[in-house]
Formats: structure tokens, sequence, C-alpha cells
């Protein structure tokens, strides 16, 4: 499970202090775990002087099906920014009837275009996916593995 975390965060830009709420997923299975994760991360910026202060403002279920951990490195490294796309897969069942399954997917990549062709091919990984649409998000993502 994926635990999306909203935290509204006073970050000090240019020697000027600049609210907004700040998206981070979380691949903890509860949420108090998911809560100190972004806590200890913003503790630590705290720590730095890249903030003033910070509040969690709110934690859920994220929507957010699957983490294309492939292009992560990229991310960790180059700080790409992070994509959500929609896929569907349209299926007939039992009874005939068509069905649609959507879901979200994470990932990083340079520039729209770049992330068009990861979802392509995400989207060719032995299933009849059809992309519905990407878009480009601020997200910060904290495996569990990050914070020991």
């Amino acid at each position: 499970m994926l635990i999306e975390v909203k935290a509204k965060v006073s970050r000090i830009i240019d020697g000027k202090t600049r609210k907004r709420t700040e998206t981070f997923i979380t691949d903890t299975i509860v949420f108090a775990e998911a809560e100190y994760q972004v806590m200890n991360l913003l503790s630590q910026d705290q720590e730095n002087g890249l903030i003033e202060c910070s509040e969690i403002l709110s934690l859920r279920q994220s929507p957010i099906r699957e983490i294309c951990s492939q292009w992560l490195e990229d991310y960790t490294i180059c700080g790409f920014p992070s994509f959500i796309a929609t896929l569907k897969d349209i299926f007939h069942a039992d009874d005939d009837t068509e069905k649609t399954i959507r879901y979200k997917v994470l990932l990083w990549a340079e520039n729209h275009s770049q992330a068009l062709l990861r979802v392509q091919q995400l989207a060719r990984q032995g299933y009849d996916l059809q992309i519905e649409g990407i878009k480009q998000v601020d997200y910060d993502y904290i495996t569990s593995q990050s914070n020991g």
C-alpha cells in the first residue's frame, strides 16, 4: 500500500519564506509510520535551515497503485520531475459486459515526452493497457528503506 502525506511547509527560498503544501508518497503499510517518515525528513530539512516550520495536513491511501522504480535512480540523482500516468484496461466480463479498470502509476522523467515514452514501455509489458493521461506533479517519494 502507498500512503500519501500532505504537509504545509514554510520553505526558505532565496532568503524568503514561502508557504506551500507538499505531497509525499511512502511505501509503508501503517499511517503512523508514514507520518513519522515525513516528519523525520522535514526535521532534517529544518535542522539544515531549508525550512522554518512544517505541519502534517492529511494522510490517506494513495490512488497511485505502482511506483516505476526502474527510473527511480534517475530521479534521486538528477532530480527529474515526477509524473502520474493513468492507464486503463478494457476487458469483457463473463456476462459479456465491457469492464474498465483504471490505475495510476508514479514515474520520473526529464520532460513530458520522455514520460510518455516510459509509459508506453509500461503499457506494452504483457498487458493490453491504454494510456488515458499523463500529468506532471510535485511529489516526493520516500521509500521505507531510505529511513532505515
